[in-house]
């Protein structure tokens, strides 16, 4: 284990950390070893990958797990296959069989047509099997013990969907989507649609966000990096924010909860307040007394500000 990173001045390691998880593991036992790399409790993830799943898990770092709510917001794309003809209690195949049909008949024309009422905005149903909350607990865990689970239904938006190979009985498709759209469910409805049923096979996120599959690292190289503090990316390179660099005064009026002059004229949105690369602060620029100032709105690493005395 990589213990207690710290930088000089004791502040902690802060970032954004692209991991391509593989298949098999949950997003929390990524995030376990991510804690155990950095030597850190303060690590969480900003959208949950089934253990089916690969690719894209989104980690973050110290104070960046103040950031994951702006984060989970982002769209989301996938590479999956799916099998026509199989129908499985979690929706993906490593559930029980629940009924198998012959699915020759089924056209492309046919699928084609059954993949317009996945385009754009609808309301998905959860599977039973998902983290969804009922009752205070998550789904998974009341399926499990065989009790019936009704999940309500919610809007997601798929932006689009097309067919990547044609290989019947397996399907491969290119999804673009909201966050909370679940791949195993379309899998499931499109066959339930086809009349043969379907379920999820294997699934790839290739990008949350900005975040892409070609820029992540592996949880093993990530073991084996003598500093893995370098691969981490910047907290505020993840969010879609105005920079702004205060100096030493202005931080530590910033810290204290009090607004700063803001100089650059009226400015729509969120500021990322960062002080050489870390990020401190969101504030948002209002206009007082017929000047414009920037007002903090969520202090993040109060920390931060050791950065700017160690310059004196």
């Amino acid at each position: 284990m990589a213990g207690g990173t710290k930088k000089a001045g004791g502040l902690q390691p802060q970032g954004i950390l692209v991991v391509d998880k593989h298949r098999g593991i949950t997003s929390h036992d990524a995030v376990q070893s991510a804690r155990r790399i950095f030597g850190i409790r303060q690590v969480g993830h900003a959208g949950t990958l089934d253990p089916v799943a690969s690719g894209v898990l989104v980690i973050l770092i110290g104070s960046a797990t103040r950031i994951a709510q702006y984060l989970q917001e982002d769209d989301k794309e996938y590479h999956l296959t799916m099998v026509l003809g199989v129908e499985t209690d979690t929706q993906d195949i490593t559930g029980e069989v629940v009924s198998r049909i012959d699915p020759s008949s089924v056209r492309r024309a046919d699928f084609e047509a059954a993949l317009e009422s996945y385009r754009g905005s609808f309301f998905q149903t959860p599977p039973s099997y998902s983290a969804v909350k009922v009752g205070g607990q998550p789904s998974y865990r009341l399926a499990r013990k065989g009790i019936p689970v009704a999940v309500d239904p919610r809007p997601v938006s798929v932006y689009s969907i097309e067919i990547a190979q044609w290989a019947p009985p397996r399907i491969s498709l290119k999804v673009v989507c909201s966050k909370g759209t679940y791949m195993r469910t379309i899998c499931h409805d499109i066959g339930r649609d086809l009349g043969v049923g379907g379920c999820l096979e294997s699934l790839v996120r290739v990008r949350s966000g900005k975040f892409r599959l070609e820029d992540a690292v592996t949880l093993d190289a990530l073991a084996e990096a003598g500093n893995p503090e370098d691969l981490l990316q910047a907290a505020a390179s993840g969010l879609p924010f105005q920079l702004f660099e205060p100096d030493a005064r202005e931080a530590d009026q910033i810290l204290l909860g009090r607004s700063i002059p803001w100089r650059d004229g009226r400015s729509d949105g969120l500021i990322s307040i960062t002080v050489k690369g870390r990020l401190l602060a969101l504030g948002e620029v209002t206009e007082q007394g017929g000047e414009y100032r920037l007002s903090p709105r969520r202090i993040l690493d109060p920390g931060g500000k050791e950065l700017l005395k160690q310059d004196n």
